[in-house]
């Protein structure tokens, strides 16, 4: 009998330290392990090829994962690999490989996924905001072409109208070397609020920001725009959360990371 290849959905975590018993275990047992980074920053890329050796490494960009379909990861599994596709954060939250996943499932090739920790479990913990009170989430992203995109805003002014928290993704694409700060962040929320004008994210806004969450070197602040604009994070990743309706719980676990409220 033909061994079918086999595709593994793994995710890494924020870093090393987050890797599961189960994820190393798949990572040495694996012929091949396709890295992409493009969607999120780990800085812990040298402790995996050193885990499972650089000669089982490859390195994927955003063109062949999505403009190629994975086609060069199909390819591994049509010549009967165990394959792991690696991300970081957790394969299928803040990132998106279902196209693979549905492709390779339709062709009859076994996948499974391998969790890791994710960025919007790890961002409200540390804010100490309570789970059951989030709202949608949105991501802030450049402006394109002159164009500033009103998602976020539209999401935070639903949010806000229900009083419920909202967590903003920031945009991040490595291989364009767009990786967006708090500040920039900041900004381009401030500019949507001089266009809409719904008083709903103003200098005087409750903000969290969480610089490299979930890591060791992680940052952590509470506090009104306006200060938190004058503020250096250090480098990315960033997340923001915008709180709606405290409950006073909330309200202290702010005053211990921050400005308070």
């Amino acid at each position: 009998m033909v061994f079918r290849g086999e595709l593994i959905f793994l995710g890494l975590g924020l870093y090393s330290g987050h890797l599961t018993l189960e994820a190393v275990n798949e990572l040495k047992r694996a012929d091949i392990v396709y890295l992409e980074l493009y969607t999120g920053i780990y800085e812990d890329a040298d402790y995996l090829e050193k885990l499972v050796g650089t000669e089982k490494i490859v390195r994927l960009s955003r063109k062949e994962l999505e403009e190629e379909n994975g086609d060069i990861i199909m390819e591994s599994l049509k010549n009967g690999l165990r394959v792991v596709l690696a991300s970081p954060g957790d394969p299928f939250i803040a990132t998106s490989h279902q196209a693979l996943k549905i492709r390779a499932m339709r062709e009859g090739f076994k996948v499974r996924v391998i969790h890791g920790l994710s960025i919007l479990s790890v961002a409200v913990s540390e804010s100490g905001l309570f789970s059951y009170k989030f709202g949608k989430s949105a991501t802030i992203v450049y402006p394109k072409d002159g164009i500033v995109y009103e998602y976020p805003y539209l999401v935070l002014e639903e949010n806000i109208s229900r009083g419920l928290h909202t967590l903003f993704l920031l945009e991040i694409d490595v291989d364009q070397n767009m990786l967006m700060t708090a500040n920039e962040a900041m900004e381009i929320m401030l500019e949507l609020e001089r266009a809409r004008g719904k008083k709903i994210f103003t200098e005087n806004t409750m903000l969290v920001v969480l610089a490299r969450a979930g890591t060791p070197n992680k940052l952590v602040r509470a506090g009104r725009v306006g200060e938190l604009l004058k503020t250096d994070f250090g480098h990315p990743p960033h997340t923001i959360i915008v709180p709606g309706k405290l409950h006073f719980i909330e309200e202290e676990a702010l005053r211990t990371i921050g400005d308070g409220v």
